[in-house]
């Protein structure tokens, strides 16, 4: 019993913590995570929050429980690059819960489902998908105007 306990306190405690993660670029422009800096390369220090798969919509409250918040998924690619970069700050600085899902090449299964979702064999992430809405070209200023649309506040707009 105070074995289940201990491992229960223990999941709870370690699902909320976000890890830290290094990112960097070689000389031919690939992107690299690490949970460790590179020996002699420059990385940015990066903050990965807990996976929030199906999360997204869930209220925060019993205010939050009659809004409708259609779910945010975030499509990348390994050595995706800025645009990916850029896509991931902007959803960060809206403060919107979000899934990220990787167009992986190694990995048969994502890349159909990511070309079933697009509808092409010619689309590259990112990709934006805010309920049943598709972003499929990186444009931050549509970006967030289909995020303000979709009815996630601006940071400075909250009450």
């Amino acid at each position: 019993m105070r074995a289940l306990f201990l491992l229960l306190t223990l999941s709870i405690c370690t699902s909320s913590f976000a890890a830290k993660v290094y990112q960097w670029r070689d000389s031919s422009g690939n992107v690299f995570y690490s949970d460790q800096p590179p020996p002699n390369a420059a990385a940015k220090e990066r903050t990965i929050r807990p996976n929030t798969f199906n999360n997204a919509s869930a209220p925060t409250s019993k205010k939050d429980a009659t809004a409708n918040v259609p779910q945010v998924v975030l499509w990348i690619m390994p050595q995706c690059g800025s645009a990916c970069d850029e896509a991931v700050a902007l959803l960060d600085s809206r403060q919107i819960l979000y899934d990220v899902k990787t167009a992986d090449p190694a990995k048969e299964s994502t890349m159909i489902e990511f070309f079933s979702l697009v509808g092409t064999l010619q689309q590259r992430p990112p990709v934006l998908v805010i309920g049943k809405e598709v972003l499929k070209e990186w444009n931050s200023a549509a970006w967030h105007a289909a995020i303000s649309k979709a009815g996630f506040a601006r940071p400075n707009d909250k009450k």
